[in-house]
């Protein structure tokens, strides 16, 4: 089972790539599905992604299948047209934080249709400010007189006519007698950068992250910049880690190991890790108080375990509540 997690699921690609590929499916198609190929005996062999956009969630409610109310993958591969049927506990199935039925997961593209709308405009807005060399499309003609029937139009196309031919930070003639006043509008009226900075802060909430893990420190500081790593564990990694840890015991571990209680569990410790110092110090206090045996500091530490290091220490200076006394009993008495 470690080597299927934390090395190779499968002989083509390693751990850290299958991992990669699945979350990358989960968020780009809202779910990521991987079928579980067993032995001869039942057990997990290899893991191998299928193509989040070419499987469906069937659930069987008049037993069509055999079992009444069951839920079914079918994959239909695009290649070759045929359709593959999967039973629920044969595929492992991640989901984003959004589902409407519980069963699928919402693509964070979907999420982010609006935000990336508006993205899209506010992009175009700026590319058209900086080909005009940052002057306004607009012009505005003054003229106190009147103007013959059909002038105004004429004018009007003339003066278009020009600026198309000639582009923007031109001079542009016009009749004796009028004046014209160039319609501007800044990146500051247009609350260009703030409307930015909405849109960082709407696609850090679509991933359920903090801004500044995406470099959005308008509201940080360097004092708190520790407890904000915490804190995206916390609020970000540690429930995604359950996700996975919930739907990986149950689908690769049998129901004898799991009555037993047994689980697979994501070691986070790699995100808190501690200079030399600190990690000294705390498993110390660890080693002395009868928290870890020899054996699991070592484990920790990447060391080979040692005879006789499964024994619980400590230092003798503390005592249960009911046995206040009994160290001053000779002879047992």
């Amino acid at each position: 089972m470690e080597t299927l997690l934390n090395l190779r699921p499968n002989p083509y690609i390693s751990s850290a790539t299958f991992w990669g590929t699945v979350e990358l499916n989960k968020l780009h198609h809202g779910n990521a599905y991987i079928y579980i190929e067993a032995d001869r005996n039942g057990f997990p062999k290899y893991l191998w992604v299928l193509p989040s956009n070419q499987v469906k969630i069937w659930i069987d409610n008049k037993g069509i299948f055999g079992r009444l109310n069951a839920l079914w993958y079918v994959w239909t591969d695009s290649r070759s047209g045929k359709q593959y049927s999967f039973e629920m506990d044969e595929i492992i199935h991640f989901k984003t934080h959004i589902s409407f039925d519980g069963l699928s997961g919402i693509p964070i593209r979907d999420i982010l249709k609006t935000q990336i709308s508006s993205g899209k405009n506010s992009i175009g807005f700026l590319n058209k400010l900086y080909k005009n060399n940052m002057f306004g499309s607009k012009v505005l003609v003054h003229y106190t007189g009147e103007l013959k029937q059909g002038a105004e139009a004429k004018i009007a196309l003339k003066l278009e006519n020009f600026s198309k031919t000639q582009g923007s930070g031109k001079f542009i003639p016009i009749p004796l007698g009028m004046q014209a006043q160039l319609l501007d509008m800044k990146l500051a009226d247009a609350q260009f950068f703030e409307n930015n900075k909405v849109s960082a802060l709407q696609l850090a909430a679509a991933f359920g992250i903090k801004p500044n893990i995406i470099n959005d420190y308008t509201k940080s500081s360097y004092s708190n910049s520790e407890t904000q790593q915490v804190d995206f564990y916390v609020n970000t990694l540690q429930p995604l880690f359950k996700a996975y840890e919930q739907e990986i015991t149950y689908k690769l571990l049998s129901e004898r190991d799991i009555d037993k209680g047994y689980r697979l569990e994501i070691n986070e410790k790699i995100l808190f890790k501690m200079d030399n110092k600190t990690q000294a110090e705390v498993y110390s206090k660890y080693l002395t108080n009868f928290a870890m045996t020899p054996n699991e500091v070592r484990e920790d530490l990447n060391l080979p375990y040692i005879e006789g290091g499964d024994t619980l220490l400590g230092n003798g200076s503390t005592i249960n509540l009911e046995n206040i006394g009994t160290q001053y009993i000779k002879g047992g008495e």
